[in-house]
This record gives C-alpha cells, sequence and structure tokens, in this order.
C-alpha cells in the first residue's frame, strides 16, 4: 500500500508492519508499523502529518504525533500534544463531584473512582494547514472519573498552541460530528 501527499512529492510506504517515507526518491524507515491503530493524515500543504495512534489497543491510550516533513526528511515535533493533555486534565480535576453521585453511597462509589490518563486524537486539519482539530478525552471505562467526557481544540501547528477550545456541544455544532468523539450523556 501507498498513501501520497497532496503534492504527491511524499508517498507512505507499508509493506507488512514495515512503514517508510519516500521524499525525492530517497527512503526513511519509520517504527509506524509498531503503533497499534495508528491514522495518518496528511496536511493539505504536505510540509506535515500526524499520526494518531494507542499504546495499547481500543481502551489503551490514544496519543497524537505531529511531524514536518523537508526535502531532508521528516522530523517528529517533539510533544506537540502535551499543551492539550495538560489543560484538559487540569480542567476534569477542577470538575466537581456530579449532583448524582451527591449521595452517601454516590460519595463511596466517587471515591472508588480514579482519575484516568485522558486520550488525544486529531481530528482534522484546519485553515489549511496552519491547525489541527484535536479532541481530549477521559477513557469510557467503568472506573474513571467522568468518563467519556471530552473537548475539542482548535491547536497551532507546528507548536502545538491551543488557539480555542470548545465544550461538547459547541464542537458538535461548529465541526462535522463524525470528526469528533460521541457526546454520551444525553
Amino acid at each position: 500500500m501507498s498513501f501520497a501527499s497532496p503534492d504527491r512529492k511524499k508517498v507512505i510506504e507499508v509493506k507488512g508492519e514495515t512503514v517508510s517515507i519516500v521524499i525525492k526518491g530517497k527512503l526513511y524507515r519509520t517504527n509506524f508499523g509498531q503503533k497499534t491503530n495508528a491514522e495518518l493524515s496528511w496536511a493539505p500543504d504536505s510540509h506535515y502529518f500526524f499520526l494518531t495512534w494507542t499504546d495499547s489497543g481500543d481502551t489503551g491510550g490514544w496519543h497524537v504525533e505531529l511531524y514536518a516533513l523537508t526535502e531532508l526528511g521528516m522530523k517528529k515535533i517533539p510533544g506537540f500534544e502535551n499543551r492539550v493533555r495538560v489543560n484538559f486534565d487540569r480542567r476534569i480535576r477542577r470538575l466537581p463531584i456530579p449532583a448524582e453521585l451527591a449521595t452517601p453511597e454516590g460519595r463511596r462509589i466517587w471515591q472508588e473512582d480514579e482519575y484516568c490518563d485522558s486520550n488525544i486524537v486529531a481530528a482534522q486539519w484546519l485553515n489549511g494547514s496552519k491547525e489541527l482539530l484535536v479532541s481530549a478525552l477521559v477513557p469510557n471505562v467503568g472506573i474513571c472519573r467522568y468518563g467519556s467526557s471530552f473537548e475539542v481544540y482548535r491547536v497551532a501547528v507546528p507548536s502545538g498552541t491551543i488557539l480555542q477550545q470548545y465544550s461538547e456541544r459547541e464542537a458538535h455544532q461548529k465541526f462535522n460530528p463524525a470528526n469528533l468523539p460521541i457526546i454520551t450523556d444525553e
């Protein structure tokens, strides 16, 4: 399999578990074949791509990596997802106990649950290739406080600076819901 960039000058080649990128005829090997459920999306200008992947299957932690491409090869942008992860985790940990758990039994359940590490997934390119739409969500696992809650961020490329954040409902009104997590509290 091969996936050409929009400008047709770069190609991702997949042969079994070996994934390489070809730039101007030069082949660069990657470790993408070892990443579980990896999804790749080229930037419209072909200067970047993002890779969304999980560290241990569907219920594992999800991550976003951003790569810059030049005639000299490919470079991973370090820490691209970090600002979104820190912002989201901080906001979740500041939320009060849900009203439906404001009973003695509910409080006991709440104390047994934990704050789970957030999942970060990229959804789509915005403003040409200058921004990414990124979702941060609490895993939908019974032991996680606020399981399935999420926020969506408009993030600058390549810095990872948060330009704007959206609640679940705001994001579903503004962007294509097919590119977003499902709202589960309806």
